[in-house]
């Protein structure tokens, strides 16, 4: 049975995750899909459910909370609830912005970074 909410876009960049409470603990991954709620990544390490987060795409900047954190092959399957957007000046970024404001309508931007 499908449990999904939204539905899920398929996306590939990079990105790094990084733990508020802990930032040693960090890792680059590959962003997988994007939904209404949050960003499907494969990442190598594996983040905690409820660990809030911090994740760089290129000079942007977004904040969110892992939803849940699945091992699959050699990576863990991670969802992360987007909560805030900071968008960085680069033109990924700006592709970026649109692609998130298509798919996550409700998401919090903060001002731009520059």
């Amino acid at each position: 049975m499908d449990r999904r909410v939204h539905e899920r876009h398929p996306a590939d960049f990079q990105v790094r995750v990084t733990e508020l409470q802990d930032p040693d603990f960090s890792a680059s991954g590959q962003v997988v899909d994007i939904s209404e709620s949050g960003l499907g990544i494969n990442l190598p390490l594996q983040f905690m459910p409820g660990s809030v987060v911090r994740l760089h795409i290129n000079d942007s900047v977004l904040y969110g909370l892992v939803s849940h954190c699945t091992p699959e092959r050699s990576h863990f399957r991670t969802g992360i609830e987007v909560a805030r957007v900071r968008i960085g000046e680069s033109d990924s970024s700006h592709l970026l912005r649109a692609m998130l404001e298509e798919v996550m309508p409700d998401v919090q931007w903060m001002e731009t970074l520059s």
